[in-house]
């Protein structure tokens, strides 16, 4: 999906913190906005999936805390339907099932990590840091490659050189993308899935 921002709504998305809070138990629901509220970041909760595609088209969310199951359209599979429409959202699930398999096939369809219940607050808080820190990263690298490939385009003239100049700037794209996620903490490259998140603290 290519973004095609201008520079202040680049900016806006990549400071953006406002999270938004999946589940169907009210109890939970309040619990996690608290939580997030005392560390400083703007909630917005949802009870079902249907509720939360209405929030979602409203305005745009950095982080999206979704339950696995809930009645109706499960959380996987709204956040299955939504990556597209909402791909500068993170995704975390929240379960009460702690499964490898689980946390696999979230990870598999882009979800940044799980939590599982019951859980604590510092769980729940190094999570959200870690995916809401490789969320900025892999934004960032995104929109540097998107605006480097509009500048590529308006560039061009189909000549030989025109081209060469375009390979050359791609390939120092990806070099730096590359450089950028293997320099960063994130615990994803250790390729280990923690008990409570793919996230270590």
């Amino acid at each position: 999906m290519t973004l095609l921002l201008d520079r202040s709504t680049q900016q806006a998305l990549l400071e953006l913190t406002r999270v938004l809070i999946v589940d169907d138990e009210e109890p939970i629901r309040r619990l996690l906005g608290y939580m997030l509220q005392t560390h400083g970041y703007e909630t917005v909760l949802a009870s079902d999936a249907r509720e939360a595609r209405t929030r979602l088209e409203e305005q745009p969310f950095a982080l999206m805390l979704c339950d696995v199951n809930m009645p109706g359209e499960s959380g996987m599979e709204l956040v299955r339907n939504i990556r597209e429409s909402a791909s500068h959202t993170a995704v975390i699930m929240v379960t009460g099932l702690d499964s490898s398999v689980l946390a696999n096939a979230a990870l598999d369809m882009g979800a940044f990590g799980y939590i599982v219940k019951p859980f604590e607050s510092n769980e729940v808080m190094i999570d959200v840091a870690n995916a809401l820190r490789r969320r900025r990263l892999e934004l960032e690298n995104r929109l540097h490659r998107e605006n480097l490939e509009d500048v590529v385009r308006n560039q061009d003239d189909g000549s030989p050189a025109s081209a060469r100049v375009a390979r050359a700037q791609r390939k120092g794209a990806a070099s730096h993308e590359r450089k950028r996620f293997n320099d960063s903490p994130s615990p994803l490259n250790t390729g280990t899935v923690p008990r409570h998140s793919i996230f270590n603290a």
